[in-house]
């Protein structure tokens, strides 16, 4: 499982992932993966940052295949329900 630190010292040991909807207007209906503290988080980070390149997905499957793309193996959760594993 991944430890996400953050810069004002907010360690999330282990962190997961989550698929939610890309909130952002430009991509409205897109999905995108955050970082949480558990499959029932309400809040994360993006795991692709909103100023890199990617990141964002018409479809969760998308989303799943870029997140192993670059070489998580964490399980990803949507909803509360795990939708992928290694």
């Amino acid at each position: 499982m991944a430890r996400i630190e953050y810069t004002n010292g907010l360690v999330v040991d282990p962190a997961v992932i989550q698929v939610w909807n890309d909130l952002h207007a430009e991509r409205s209906g897109y999905f995108r993966a955050f970082w949480t503290d558990g499959p029932d988080a309400t809040s994360g980070s993006t795991v692709i940052g909103y100023c890199s390149a990617g990141g964002s997905h018409r479809t969760i499957t998308a989303v799943v295949a870029e997140v192993r793309r670059m070489g998580y193996t964490d399980p990803i959760y949507r909803n509360g329900k795990l939708i992928a594993t290694k």
